[in-house]
């Protein structure tokens, strides 16, 4: 079976930042099958390679700064986005060029999906804005949803809930 990995990053100290932490933290909580880990990197995008090498399958989920609404999310392969597109994580390290590093290490999964959320605020608190934090249910369906058809590519381990 493959191990597919759902990976949040971001400070949980800054705001809409947060929300990969937050969401990762929600959906730990639900039955997933055993395939599914979850982790939380924080904020050094090259923290993440450690946690893709031994995984099939990632989901990243990072609040990125790009076109569009906040609150807005999308989700996209990393050879999707070139240089003609407008997205960058709130943190200090580029999770593209980190992806990169580890396929040159050989620790790349042979599918990696992120979920970028363009932020609202992301100045020191210790909590969402109101508008992330209204938003945080249909954010949590949407990954869910990712989850589950990442999981069913591979003919099962669906949740039990």
């Amino acid at each position: 079976m493959a191990k597919l990995g759902v990976i949040g990053i971001g400070n949980t100290l800054k705001g809409d930042d947060g929300v990969g932490v937050m969401l990762v933290n929600r959906l730990e909580e639900e039955d997933f099958s055993d395939e599914v880990e979850f982790h939380e990197v924080g904020t050094s995008g090259l923290n993440i390679i450690h946690y893709l090498k031994d995984l099939d399958k990632a989901v990243i989920i990072d609040a990125l700064r790009s076109e569009g609404e906040p609150g807005n999310s999308t989700f996209f392969r990393p050879n999707e986005v070139d240089n003609s597109i407008k997205i960058r994580s709130t943190h200090d390290a580029n999770l593209l060029e980190a992806i990169d590093l580890s396929e040159t290490l050989g620790e790349r999964p042979e599918d990696i999906v992120i979920m970028g959320i363009i932020p609202e605020d992301i100045s020191l608190r210790d909590e969402l804005s109101p508008l992330l934090k209204e938003k945080l249910p249909e954010l949590e369906e949407k990954l869910k949803g990712k989850i589950n058809s990442l999981l069913e590519e591979e003919g099962g381990g669906f949740p039990s809930s």
